[in-house]
């Protein structure tokens, strides 16, 4: 009889602990995205231990416009339908007066919260140009969650100075008056490991001893070291920083010092200083997903740290109707190559030119 109330209770035991499962992978991780988290997922091994993760990975929400609203097709960061930033408007003093409708041109509003509801994957849908060419797909932006996911606002919590010179950065997008003005992004720099991921996908091999993180976007790379060399010196800066990885589990948590502070953080003027640290973690929940995090702390530019989120996936590269988990997706990751991107400042003539300046930023300009 002890024996048969032992099996009973085993089997009530397991079968909640599968409806527990069951509940957690209905409601997701952070929101963002419906995942499958699973906590008993073993991965395939690579022969230093590390879990294979190689392979390419695409956000779930493309866009790096604005934080707050990543998918917002335009620079502004407040909720549509608002205002662009004013051209040539300097918020160095404080934000200009609010128009006559009530809204500060360059002005940030609060951001969509990490589990905004209404927000919707990414996707493409078939354009056709004419009879005779084939359709093309183009993306639409949608309402997405904000990538800033743990303050109260969901938005960075910067310094007053800090916000100044943002939105400084902010207002003279369109209309730039010295070169510190122009995004690294238009003169074809690196982004920095955190923003470089927003733009295009992302290829990661491995290797004994460290990861490679190969950036569909200007051909950018990135070197993970696994091992306990210590940091470079402080008076080194480099545009991705100098990464130190370990993993947890299924977890590679990243150390990362010695960034440059020039990549920026958004289109929207975002920044951090030289002397910002963040810590990452890539939690892998399964084979083809994995939600990504970096806390960022720079006590010189925000007023606490704070996590820049977002969903990852594996990229579909085999036509209309894939699913990035679905039987095709490995066939069509082995298709994947990894064309070049030849973007170079001045593609577009005058496109970096400040009327009044010459045409080669000085020595002492700094981004």
């Amino acid at each position: 009889m002890v024996d048969r109330w032992i099996q009973f209770g085993t089997r009530v035991l397991i079968l909640g602990l599968l409806a527990g499962g069951m509940l957690a992978r209905a409601q997701g991780t952070t929101g963002q995205t419906a995942q499958t988290a699973s906590s008993s997922w073993e991965p395939k091994r690579l022969s230093d231990g590390q879990p294979d993760i190689q392979g390419v990975w695409t956000t779930d929400y493309y866009g790096m416009g604005c934080l707050t609203n990543p998918t917002n097709g335009d620079v502004n960061c407040v909720p549509p339908p608002g205002p662009r930033p004013a051209p040539g408007t300097a918020n160095a003093g404080g934000p200009p007066d609010p128009d006559a409708k009530g809204r500060t041109p360059g002005q940030r509003g609060d951001g969509n919260p990490p589990s905004i509801v209404n927000a919707t994957l990414e996707q493409s849908s078939p354009v056709q140009n004419s009879t005779s060419q084939p359709a093309v797909r183009r993306r639409r932006s949608r309402n997405a969650p904000s990538r800033i996911i743990d303050t109260p606002n969901h938005d960075i919590p910067y310094k007053p100075e800090a916000l100044a010179h943002q939105q400084d950065l902010f207002a003279h997008y369109y209309t730039p008056a010295r070169y510190g003005d122009i995004d690294p992004q238009q003169r074809c720099w690196p982004l920095g490991p955190v923003r470089q991921f927003t733009w295009h996908d992302v290829q990661i091999e491995q290797f004994p001893g460290y990861v490679v993180m190969l950036f569909e976007g200007a051909e950018q790379y990135r070197i993970i070291y696994l091992d306990n060399r210590p940091h470079i010196g402080d008076d080194l800066k480099l545009w991705f920083g100098d990464s130190r990885g370990h993993w947890e589990g299924t977890t590679l948590v990243v150390d990362t010092t010695n960034n440059n502070a020039k990549g920026r953080l958004s289109r929207a003027g975002d920044f951090s200083s030289d002397r910002v640290n963040y810590t990452e973690r890539f939690k892998f929940t399964d084979a083809n997903h994995f939600q990504y995090e970096a806390v960022f702390d720079d006590p010189s530019v925000y007023t606490r740290p704070w996590t820049f989120g977002f969903s990852e996936h594996r990229g579909f590269f085999g036509g209309d109707g894939g699913v990035p988990t679905g039987p095709q997706t490995a066939e069509s990751q082995a298709k994947y190559e990894n064309w070049e991107e030849a973007c170079q400042e001045g593609l577009i003539p005058g496109g970096n030119d400040i009327p009044g300046l010459p045409p080669n930023p000085p020595a002492n300009d700094k981004n």
